[in-house]
Order: C-alpha cells, then sequence, then structure tokens
C-alpha cells in the first residue's frame, strides 16, 4: 500500500491488483478502459473514500496531479481478476470460474463465447449479451458442494450445473447489476480466453485465404459470430467421443480443447505428407 498524507492525516492508497479488495476493484473497472484526469479521480476516491472533498480543493494544480498519480498503474496493465471470487447481486450470491476457466465445462466457454461475440459485434453490439455472458460463467455454489468435494468423483467443479435456461432467466435480473461487476467478469473471461488461444493454438489457426483471382477483388473472409465451437462439440457428439451431447458439452473445457488441439495438429501434419 502507498501512504500520502493531506493536512496531516495520513491515507493509503493501494499500489497494485494483489492488494485490492474486489469492491475497489468493481469500482475502478469502469474507468479503466481510457486513461483520464476524470478517470483517475474517480478511481482515487473510490480507492480512499475518507479523502475530504475541502482538503483535495485546497490542492494546487501541481499538487493534485502528483496525488492522482498514485494510482496511475492502474491503466499500465491488465485488471487482474485472481482475487474476485464472487459478487451478489438481488440476494443470490454468484461464484466466478477459476482463473483461465480450469473449472468450466466445454458448453459455458462456448456460449460465453457466442455471447462476447454479439456484444462485441463491430456493426451491432447487443449490450444485454454481456448479461448473458455474466449468467453463464457465474453461478450460485453447488448447493451439495460439501457432500461433492468427499466424492472421489468429483471433477472440482464448485459451482452449480451449467443450465442454459437458468442462465438467460438470470441473465434479465443481472441487467441493473453494477457495471463494474460485468466488466470484471468480462476481463476475467478475455484473460482466460487469450491463454486459450495461445494454449491451444493448432485448433485456433486460421486458415489460409484462398489466392485471388487476377483481376477480381480479394474475397472477403467471413466474420466469425463465435459459433466454431459450438459445431466442434456437436461434431464431437455425432463421432460418439466423450458420450452423448449432454456429456460432450460438459466435458472439462481444457480436457476437451487439448484433444481438438491434438487432432487438428495430426490432421495438419497428415495433409502437408500427403501434398
Amino acid at each position: 500500500m502507498r501512504t500520502f498524507r493531506l493536512d496531516n492525516r495520513p491515507h493509503q492508497v493501494p499500489g497494485s491488483w494483489a492488494e485490492l479488495t474486489p469492491a475497489q476493484l468493481f469500482a475502478a473497472a469502469p474507468y479503466l478502459s481510457h486513461d483520464t484526469v476524470a478517470g483517475r479521480h474517480a478511481v482515487l476516491r473510490a480507492w480512499c473514500p475518507q479523502l475530504r472533498d475541502k482538503d483535495v480543493r485546497r490542492l494546487t494544480a501541481e499538487q493534485l496531479w502528483d496525488l492522482l498519480d498514485l494510482v496511475r498503474w492502474a491503466w499500465a496493465s491488465e485488471p487482474d481478476t485472481q482475487g474476485v471470487q464472487a459478487f451478489t447481486h438481488r440476494g443470490r450470491t454468484y461464484a466466478l470460474p477459476e482463473p483461465l476457466l480450469k473449472d468450466a465445462v466445454a458448453i459455458e466457454y462456448a456460449m460465453a463465447t457466442v455471447f462476447f461475440h454479439q456484444f462485441a459485434h463491430p456493426t451491432k453490439p447487443q449490450v444485454a449479451a454481456l448479461d448473458q455472458l455474466v449468467a453463464t460463467l457465474c453461478r450460485p455454489l453447488h448447493p451439495e458442494l460439501a457432500a461433492l468435494q468427499e466424492d472421489p468423483a468429483w471433477d472440482g467443479q464448485r459451482r452449480e450445473r451449467y443450465n442454459g435456461k437458468l442462465a438467460e432467466g438470470r441473465a434479465n435480473e443481472l441487467a441493473d447489476a453494477p457495471l463494474g461487476v460485468k466488466i470484471v467478469v468480462l476481463h476475467h473471461f478475455l484473460h482466460a480466453q487469450r491463454f486459450i488461444h495461445t494454449a491451444y493454438k493448432d485448433l485456433f489457426k486460421k486458415q489460409e485465404p484462398a489466392a485471388p483471382v487476377a483481376g477480381q477483388p480479394a474475397p472477403k473472409q467471413p466474420t466469425s459470430d463465435g459459433t466454431e465451437l459450438l459445431e466442434l462439440l456437436a461434431d464431437l457428439a455425432e463421432r460418439g467421443i466423450y458420450g452423448t451431447y449432454d456429456q460432450v458439452t460438459h466435458t472439462q473445457l481444457h480436457t476437451v480443447l487439448f484433444n481438438l488441439a491434438k487432432q487438428a495438429r495430426s490432421r495438419r501434419a497428415a495433409e502437408k505428407n500427403n501434398r
């Protein structure tokens, strides 16, 4: 923690992501997309609520800038969400998945990817899709968690089993949840997504575009809608790998991705040898 003094009063402000409480991260999240003076001021007040307005008003421009510089680090790196395990809204507590989605099943990542593409669509963004993403990934703890943890067959899943219909209803409940909570969950998802695309890069390699025909414009590349993994899961079910569609979709995410990446790598090697 960093300590500064105003009017002979000591104040402390976090100096790293690890020093933030979940509440402080939720409060800061809406201001972290762009580094502005107003944003720094809002974050400082959120992290140091005991600051008195009259003390801040007495500062010169140089003194105020030095004060705001104490929180500059928050815009220098990606927010670290590892310390956020849950949030409560409308009396219901939602547990976040583990970092890097270590405890996620395939279907929740596949659906979250679809909702992210809808939310981040470059021309027709769907704001409500962010609520669906949050409801998909964040679920109450399993009601029989204590008993499950004693079972040798327990798969490590702490949250209740993913159910698309329940997630749809809870997304409506989350419409008025604090924006900071939604942004933190989004960062949690995006950090895991970047890891997944690196760890299983053989699965996510883009096909090389076809060579343009002389005299004709290059063909337009299709825009992804995020459903590719859903299609792969359906294909696995048709081939009987991991069992029925329900069994496939509720298989641990990293198990499915590891094997899909391995198959993609083997397929490319075979194609290369056959040329």
